[in-house]
């Protein structure tokens, strides 16, 4: 049997054109039917996210200040009293908070030690001119910044106020510095060297520092195995020179290998930077170890643009020992005491920079017109005072 297709092969093609379609169109309703389900879910994540966002919004302005910032007459009462109205929030702020803080206090903390070599300075020992002023009496407010004493004072002339125009004069041209101790970072950089590790002391009108080099804490990762000492000879003539070395911690003196002793006194600019770059033949060196790097960076000192000099009158304007309000003499007299001698008698009320007393200030350096000084390392407490201070208990006694 034979069978013979009457449908020609346009009508053929045509049906098949058909399927495909059909199938196109097929497959283009599921894909829309996924998008739009796609954009339910996005909708619905969205519009779950805004919830979430204005309920919490919500619950910070509640739990802060006890108002809603989305709507001002909704209820907190759902979330507690608001923080805000604690009065001790603020020791309510949380270990790492507080942590923060730690540094600031530290460097506003006030060092009211440094008093007794600010007077070392100020007050003439009768080493320059002879005049000579004690302190009878001796006052303080920390939170102004103001030292009151009475005083009593002698002029080796006999001439009845030179002593008192020497202290006050004095007073007038003493500065202060301060700054960090810089060492080599290894990078081509420079970092400051710890405060714990630096013992200054001055020596012929110079002052240097002793770095334990390699000691916990100042600069462990640099240490060098091939730094040795000099000797034993050596390092007694180093112990014998440090002058105030009673502040220099037995630690520090066993491991003598590891010291570096860095000068802080720079006459000049250019002094400073050939002392930086190891160039200058005045180098402390004690040992074998480099000084190279190893310098002081003031905060104060201040040399001339054009010359290079010390420029005295800027560091002066600076870093004054006086703050405002200066120096202020009270009632003042001269004449005959008890033991029949001419005697200068007088009060004084001085106003202090608030920079000498934080502590945050490191390496403090009272410098006196004289170039006198002392330094936080080592303060004397020398015949300043005319009589022996007495502590009273609870009960009057000594």
């Amino acid at each position: 049997m034979y069978e013979i297709s009457l449908v020609p092969d346009v009508k053929s093609e045509l049906l098949q054109k058909q399927k495909l379609r059909n199938f196109i169109i097929f497959v283009c309703i599921i894909v829309a039917c996924v998008c739009v389900g796609v954009i339910l879910i996005m909708l619905s994540i969205t519009g779950g996210q805004a919830f979430t966002i204005g309920t919490q919004e919500k619950e910070i302005g509640c739990r802060t200040n006890g108002v809603n910032p989305n709507n001002k007459k909704d209820s907190c009462s759902d979330y507690g009293v608001p923080v805000m109205t604690f009065k001790n929030v603020n020791e309510l702020l949380t270990i790492q908070d507080q942590m923060k803080n730690l540094g600031a206090l530290n460097n506003n903390k006030i060092k009211f030690s440094r008093v007794f070599g600010l007077l070392d300075v100020i007050l003439p020992d009768g080493t320059s001119n002879g005049d000579i002023v004690r302190i009878n009496e001796l006052t303080s407010d920390v939170s102004q910044n103001i030292l009151s004493f009475d005083a009593v004072g002698e002029a080796k002339n006999k001439i009845g106020y030179h002593a008192l125009e020497t202290f006050r004069k004095g007073t007038e041209r003493t500065y202060f510095d301060y700054g960090s101790y810089m060492r080599p970072d290894g990078e081509g950089g420079y970092v400051e060297i710890p405060s714990f590790c630096i013992k200054e002391y001055i020596e012929k009108g110079y002052t240097y520092a002793k770095y334990t080099k390699g000691a916990p804490g100042c600069e462990a990762p640099m240490v060098s195995s091939g730094s040795k000492s000099s000797g034993k000879k050596e390092d007694d003539e180093q112990s014998s020179e440090l002058e105030g070395s009673d502040n220099i911690d037995d630690s520090q003196k066993d491991i003598e290998e590891e010291t570096i002793i860095i000068r802080r006194t720079y006459d000049n600019s250019s002094d400073k930077e050939k002392y930086k770059n190891g160039n200058d033949d005045k180098a402390n060196k004690k040992s074998d170890t480099t000084t190279k790097g190893y310098y002081f960076e003031s905060a104060c000192i201040k040399y001339n643009t054009e010359t290079g000099e010390f420029d005295e009158e800027a560091t002066l304007s600076e870093c004054p020992l006086l703050g405002a309000g200066g120096l202020v003499i009270g009632s003042s007299s001269y004449g005959r005491g008890s033991d029949d001698q001419m005697v200068l008698s007088f009060s004084a009320s001085v106003v202090l920079d608030s920079r000498i007393f934080k502590a945050g200030n490191k390496h403090m350096q009272i410098i006196g017109p004289s170039k006198q000084n002392v330094t936080d390392s080592y303060v004397q407490i020398r015949d300043m005072f005319t009589a022996e201070a007495n502590a009273l208990g609870k009960d009057g006694e000594k």
